[in-house]
């Protein structure tokens, strides 16, 4: 991540991926990422690129929550290939 990247953005906070299903308060589930210091991130129609500089924790309504590590990660949309009609299609949780 270097300066000469000017589409990088940050915050605190930021969402990797939101879910076709609501929760018990009627909002739809997403899978957000947090972390006590800004999170440098850009993101293009496949996936995020995001660093971490502190201990990062994603939560998600479906799953227990997730740490990770300082660093540079990439989160990537799941997408499902069908043979018998050979398209692909994003995937929703």
């Amino acid at each position: 991540m270097s300066n000469k990247n000017s589409k990088m953005k940050k915050s605190n906070r930021i969402c990797l991926g939101e879910g076709e299903g609501i929760n018990a308060l009627g909002e739809i589930k997403k899978h957000v990422l947090e972390c006590s210091k800004e999170i440098e991130y850009d993101n293009t129609d496949d996936r995020i690129k995001f660093l971490l500089k502190d201990t990062g924790v994603l939560t998600h309504d479906e799953h227990d929550r997730m740490v990770f590590t300082k660093g540079t990660f990439y989160s990537y949309n799941q997408v499902e290939f069908n043979p018998m009609d050979q398209t692909i299609s994003r995937v929703f949780d």
